[in-house]
């Protein structure tokens, strides 16, 4: 079959058509600018065209688009005028995992990334060789996708405009439920509505894996009529964490099962919020029947996914981290993380979306406050218009209003790096923190920091 990928320099995107192009398929794409994801792609033999033209699609049997496509893009507009089959991202995921027996969705509204990250370093440990599509790059795995021979295939499940109704996984873990993408749900109680539905997709001899410590999973999964394995810091779960140690950027704990004290893990990722991912990420594995000692060592080995506290430079006592964080709940998580190093801390923060920043500014400003220096750019629009009234200022006004002054606004991200630079010293952590394209500010900044120890 000859693939059609329009966004494929996208997380998701770039790994359904790294396992088609591994499965033998005939695999093109499109995309609006080069990324890693795209130059890996083309170095691994897939060819891939920057910028959209009806001709790209070419001999294509299926076009697959991702949800940033808009439906004026030429490339859908020519196959569905062609009559070409055309399917969303997460359809295609759906087809990709069917043929599996063990069909693993990690699901939530923080951590999926990590949590299947961890999961996937796990197996490999354990000598599984399942097949794993991520949301981020993980170093020990080569990338972001990587085709299997076994009968195991591990994916995230979004929640986003209901995508992950597209899978009927046969054990899914969900890792927490938190208000977001409310610009499609509208309410708290949508979000749970679509989980519950998720969850009724779950195979009738399969489980849930799910974190006992968050009130609304427990809700959501009240009379689901599945089996339910629960993990958490608290009470008594299936897998349980206890000694918690997070004061430090390693954590450890002792992890639990089944009432038995296994053994002490140590993780290379910062703060309690990896721990429970850890934890999500060993129940899924004692389900699948892995053992202990895989468990530790893959946890011992993970150094983090792609864009997840993921350390840029560190020399001179200065650390550089990128951080994808871009809701409330995920900034305060990692900015506690950062805090645990014991650094002055600031943070370079790029709202995604004028929705997001329009609901949740408060909370924003709540998160942003922990830091020592605080610097805001422009909200990064994705798919959106802009709202009238929303600004990335008003988390700056939000944040001045709490008493915490030494905050900005700088609209262009492209004069960030070189008016922060001179004045680091030793000492100081740079977070660069959102899920648009603030990545480039944290690279940039790295170069010039390397560049200023060479010379030196």
């Amino acid at each position: 079959m000859h693939y059609h990928l329009i966004g494929i320099g996208g997380a998701g995107m770039s790994a359904i058509a790294q396992i088609l192009h591994d499965r033998g398929e005939s695999v093109t794409g499109s995309d609006r600018e080069e990324n890693d994801a795209v130059r890996r792609l083309r170095a691994a033999g897939v060819k891939v065209t920057i910028g959209h033209g009806a001709q790209n699609i070419d001999s294509a049997q299926v076009v697959v688009y991702s949800a940033a496509v808009q439906n004026d893009n030429p490339e859908l507009v020519e196959a569905r005028n062609r009559g070409i089959e055309t399917i969303e991202r997460p359809e295609m995921l759906g087809r990709i995992m069917e043929p599996y027996k063990q069909r693993v969705a990690i699901s939530g509204t923080h951590g999926k990334t990590t949590t299947t990250s961890m999961l996937s370093v796990i197996l490999d440990r354990a000598g599984r060789d399942a097949t794993t599509l991520i949301g981020g790059d993980v170093k020990l795995l080569g990338g972001n996708a990587r085709l299997g021979s076994g009968q195991t295939i591990i994916t995230e499940a979004c929640e986003a405009f209901a995508s992950f109704l597209h899978l009927h996984p046969s054990i899914t873990a969900i890792t927490n439920i938190d208000a977001d993408h409310l610009d499609f749900y509208g309410t708290i109680e949508r979000v749970e509505d679509s989980f519950r539905q998720f969850v009724s997709q779950v195979d009738t001899d399969g489980c849930v894996i799910a974190c006992a410590d968050d009130p609304r999973v427990r809700k959501v999964l009240k009379g689901c009529g599945r089996r339910v394995i629960w993990f958490g810091l608290k009470d008594s779960p299936d897998v349980l964490g206890c000694n918690l140690d997070v004061s430090k950027p390693h954590p450890t704990f002792t992890l639990t099962h089944n009432g038995q004290a296994l053994g002490s893990i140590q993780l290379q990722v910062p703060g309690k919020h990896n721990v429970m991912n850890a934890l999500a990420a060993a129940a899924v594995a004692f389900e699948l029947g892995v053992g202990y000692e895989a468990i530790h060592n893959g946890l011992a080995d993970f150094q983090g996914a792609g864009r997840r506290f993921e350390i840029l430079f560190e020399d001179d006592g200065i650390i550089v981290v990128d951080d994808y964080a871009h809701h409330p709940v995920e900034l305060k998580a990692t900015l506690t993380s950062a805090k645990s190093y014991g650094k002055r801390v600031l943070a370079i923060f790029q709202p995604h979306l004028y929705s997001r920043t329009q609901i949740f500014a408060d909370d924003f400003a709540d998160a942003l406050a922990q830091a020592d220096e605080v610097i805001v750019s422009a909200i990064y629009a994705a798919r959106e218009k802009p709202i009238e009234g929303v600004s990335a200022q008003m988390i700056v006004d939000k944040v001045k209003a709490k008493g915490f002054g030494n905050i900005r606004y700088i609209a262009d991200k492209a004069t960030i790096a070189a008016e922060v630079v001179s004045g680091l010293k030793e000492g100081d952590m740079v977070m660069v923190i959102g899920a648009g394209d603030i990545r480039e500010v944290g690279d940039e900044l790295a170069l010039m920091l390397r560049e200023r120890g060479a010379s030196s």
